[in-house]
This record gives C-alpha cells, structure tokens and sequence, in this order.
C-alpha cells in the first residue's frame, strides 16, 4: 500500500510541479492589478512553492478519487489550495520559530534580507499565499454550488490552523504542558490542513454525501495527528540535510511535543535536570 501510495504521490508531484514551473501559476497571479508593486513578490512567492512533497496536493486528488469519480485535469488547480495555503503559513511560521531555512534554501524572511523590513515583506507575501489559496478554487471547472461549499470548507480548516499555532505559540510559554493539550493542538494545527482538510476537500469537490465526509474527515483527524508525532520525531533525529530545516529549533524554542511530555512522565530527575540546561534555551 505505501508502494502505491508513494508511486501515486510522485506521479502527481510532477504534475503540481509542472504546473507551478512552467509559469502556469505566474500566470495566474496576473490577473491581479497592484499597479506592478507586487510583480517582483509573486516570483518570491512562486519560487518558494517550488519543491514541497505535495502531499496534501495528492490527497485532495484521492478524496476525489474515493469518492467515486475518476480523476481528471480540473482537479489540478483546486488541489493547489493547500499548496499555496502551506507556503503562506510556513513563511508565517519561520518567523515566529526563528527558522533561517526551509526545503533546502533560506527562509523567505532571511532571503529578503533577515531584518524588521524583511520580515514585513514575508509576512505580506505569506499573507498573499493564504488568500490566494481559496482564490484557485474559485477560478476551478467545478460547479458554483460546489465551489463555495468548498470554499467555506477550506476557511474553516485555515481558521483551525490559525487556532492550533496560536495554542502552539501559547504552550511555548510554559515550561511543562498535559499531553492532552498538546493533542489538541496537533489536530487543529496539523491534523486538519495536512490530511483531514485536504481529503474532504476533494470529496466535497466530488459531490460526496455528507456521510462520506465525516467518515473521510475522522480518518483524517487520526492520520493527521500521527503524522505530526513523525514529523515530530524526525524534527529532533532527523538529518537535517535530508529534511531541509533545523533539527535544534524544536529543543532550543522549548516546543511541547508528545516526545517531550512522554519523556518528562518517565526520565529521571537527573535526565530532566540536564535536559532543562539545553531545553528553550533560545527563549
């Protein structure tokens, strides 16, 4: 089954990735008139979309898949909605978490210059990728109705995302945090725009019952939620040459993960004493 699901995976990377290469996506962001201010930034932006895994891409292509359609090129442009949703929060996200890079090139705040006016450019253009993300669907061959039902989905999956890095952002105050709350904060902050969002998504651009949905969306929850203790792990032992970020931020931010509360419920003092000398020392 991963075999498959990875052989899929890299068949349709190629596609999103043709698609936001061959200028098609700068082509889309034409039609918008700033009087050319923003001309320059949409290169930023375009750039910085280039070289995801496009996971969340293809699941939107496999909620429209499951829900019985055969799948087809207008599923391409609405699939980017969580493409250009991911690189709008991740460049919000680098800078609340100090991150100088990410998918193997420099943060986009530490490309446009690592300053206060740097950071305020990024954080514009991040602001452009999340508005932009609905604008795709909007723009799609699928039916009115089914559009705005789709949009008014995926504002409230960035409203959950918006939520869930505000707890995060909150946990990261304190110096311990329940298990439970950090659960939480793993299914609004991850679960939701990482899986669940983007396989309802596609069921609902499918036209599936709402049954359908809801059984699609608690799957989604749970692998959601695993993926983000992977991620998690792979943040702290992780090669960082491989993953294209910081494998010491998590540690040095002081993060609550699930590995921290799994490891303050069973380490000795003596561990957690040596582990609270290094642990948010950047804080």
């Amino acid at each position: 089954m991963s075999n498959l699901f990875e052989s899929g995976l890299n068949q349709y990377r190629q596609t999103v990735d043709n698609f936001v290469s061959n200028g098609s996506l700068r082509r889309f962001f034409d039609k918008y008139d700033c009087d050319s201010i923003m001309e320059n930034y949409y290169d930023v932006f375009v750039r910085h979309t280039q070289g995801g895994k496009r996971i969340r891409a293809y699941l939107v292509k496999i909620g429209y898949e499951l829900s019985g359609n055969k799948s087809d090129d207008k599923i391409v442009v609405p699939s980017l909605s969580f493409e250009l949703f991911q690189t709008g929060v991740l460049v919000h996200d680098d800078i609340i978490d100090k991150s100088d890079s990410r998918r193997h090139r420099p943060s986009m705040h530490v490309e446009l210059g690592n300053d206060h006016v740097a950071v305020s450019k990024a954080i514009c253009i991040g602001d452009f990728g999340i508005v932009a993300a609905n604008d795709v669907i909007a723009h799609s061959d699928f039916d009115e109705t089914i559009k705005i039902k789709a949009i008014a989905h995926q504002n409230s999956v960035f409203i959950k995302t918006f939520a869930g890095e505000i707890r995060d952002v909150e946990l990261s105050e304190y110096r311990l945090a329940p298990a439970d709350k950090i659960l939480d904060m793993y299914k609004c902050k991850t679960a939701w725009y990482s899986v669940a969002g983007p396989l309802v998504l596609g069921a609902i651009l499918s036209g599936a019952d709402n049954e359908f949905v809801d059984k699609l969306c608690e799957f989604g929850i749970n692998a959601g939620i695993a993926f983000q203790i992977k991620d998690d792990i792979l943040g702290i032992f992780g090669d960082e040459k491989v993953l294209g970020k910081s494998v010491t931020s998590d540690i040095c931010e002081g993060k609550k993960t699930i590995l921290l509360s799994h490891f303050l419920d069973n380490a000795s003092q003596e561990d957690k004493r040596s582990f609270f000398n290094i642990y948010g020392m950047a804080m």
